[in-house]
């Protein structure tokens, strides 16, 4: 017996099913802000340390710590030798 699942959804209907932030007003802002200081030609334009400067302000925003706990967790896993390596041929 074969079963066959289709899901029509949406990026922010899967972010709200798995309970992650919706960084899109934040993913804007940024945007905006590196648009401003590129068109106004400022001199000495930094990306690093706006960015900093975001990063420091994304803290602030709902749900920030549930990614960044989601984001170690993966990192973790990331290193873990679970045993089934296909490397082992089992010979010494």
């Amino acid at each position: 017996m074969k079963v066959r699942l289709e899901f029509d959804v949406s990026a922010g209907e899967i972010r709200q099913m798995l309970g992650l932030p919706d960084v899109e007003q934040l993913q804007r802002e940024v945007v905006d802000a590196v648009r401003q200081r590129m068109v106004a030609g400022v001199e000495g334009f930094d990306p690093l340390s706006l960015l900093r400067s975001f990063f420091a302000l994304a803290q602030s925003f709902p749900g920030f710590e549930s990614v960044q706990k989601l984001l170690r967790q993966a990192a973790s896993r990331g290193g873990v030798d679970t045993g089934r390596s296909t490397r082992d041929t089992g010979a010494k």
